[in-house]
């Protein structure tokens, strides 16, 4: 058996998960800062809303494709592995409660179109 001792390891566990930290907390420094620039430049929030409402369609778009890349990514590389390990009952009540959020989301998210 050829397995890689710990000390051959670029990371141990400890170092990974200070990696993780470090790049949720270099994440959320950029997103306070985004939001900083954003809040000085547009107080009241009025230019931010009347673009997310003039993009709206092309950001239903990106979500669209997002959602497809997640289902590609779940019925095509994750779901056969999980399959080997759980029953296929409690993975089909997981994905329709994920269709179910998905479905609140938009939902959510047109509801002054809707209105």
């Amino acid at each position: 058996m050829d397995r890689e001792s710990p000390k051959k390891r670029r990371f141990s566990g400890t170092g990974r998960f200070a990696i993780t930290v470090a790049t949720v907390l270099v994440l959320v420094t950029l997103l306070f800062i985004l939001a900083a620039v954003l809040f000085n430049s547009d107080p009241d929030g009025h230019r931010v809303r009347r673009w997310l409402s003039e993009g709206r369609y092309w950001l239903f778009a990106w979500r669209l494709m997002i959602y497809t890349a997640l289902c590609w990514l779940w019925f095509f590389v994750v779901r056969p592995q999980v399959l080997k390990k759980s029953s296929a009952e409690s993975l089909r009540r997981l994905e329709w409660i994920a269709c179910a959020f998905i479905l609140v989301s938009e939902l959510a998210a047109w509801r002054s179109v809707l209105a």
